[in-house]
């Protein structure tokens, strides 16, 4: 292959995939150096970084052609952050506990694969998602978390530009004609197409067997739920 059918066949390829092959590496060593450090050092790497990226930046913009000092300074501000962070992750500055390294926190919200799901996709009444489908639901079987001892659900809200929520309270009245008594529990208003987990600090052992729920905007919907062995 001579020269010149190099430069028109192989260069227009190779030089993509060579470029595509440093950005993964960089992306690679970078996410290694904020996962290996701590929260706290994690972010001020990032934000030392993105100050060095509009640094060099706004010294590119103000510059026809880049002398090799001022290509120095470039690779400098871009290149620190991350050296110093390398430096911290290994331990060759500082010491981190493995504990506190990102990669080894817990994560602050844990849902169980058993947690309850519950949605709205009208404002009429709660529905339980099946299927892709979702059926309307005023009696509400829960079967306590093997998982944790504290009550966790999903609440997703299916109806756009419409706000629910989903908040618990003891039963008072019968189930044939309940009402709501002191609250127990709840999750804040969400907008349309909102799907989140909630905690809550209410042990399944405090759960009365019986409990009433209904949305805080629309009150009509609601229902009763029962805490059960298997549902």
């Amino acid at each position: 292959m001579n020269t010149q059918t190099r430069n028109r066949v192989l260069y227009p390829i190779l030089v993509p995939v060579a470029v595509l092959l440093v950005m993964g590496g960089f992306i690679g060593l970078v996410a290694l150096v904020l996962l290996y450090t701590t929260h706290n050092a994690a972010l001020m790497i990032a934000a030392v970084a993105a100050g060095g990226i509009l640094f060099s930046i706004s010294l590119a913009a103000t510059r026809d052609k880049l002398d090799l000092g001022a290509k120095a300074v470039l690779m400098f501000a871009a290149a620190v952050p991350f050296v110093l962070g390398g430096a911290y992750a290994l331990g060759v500055i500082g010491d981190i506990d493995d504990d506190d390294r990102n990669i080894n926190v817990e994560p602050l919200l844990v849902i169980p694969d058993d947690a309850p799901l519950i949605a709205a996709e009208n404002s009429v009444e709660f529905c339980m998602p099946d299927n892709g489908g979702c059926e309307p639901i005023f009696d509400w079987d829960i079967v306590p978390s093997q998982e944790t001892d504290f009550l966790s659900f999903f609440f997703e809200n299916r109806e756009v530009g419409v706000g629910h929520n989903v908040v618990f309270y003891e039963l008072e009245g019968t189930e044939e004609s309940p009402s709501p008594g002191p609250a127990i529990f709840g999750s804040p208003v969400k907008p349309g197409y909102f799907l989140e987990g909630y905690v809550s600090e209410v042990r399944w052992d405090e759960l009365p067997e019986v409990f009433y729920f209904n949305c805080a905007v629309h009150p009509n919907m609601d229902g009763i739920a029962r805490l059960v062995e298997e549902a």
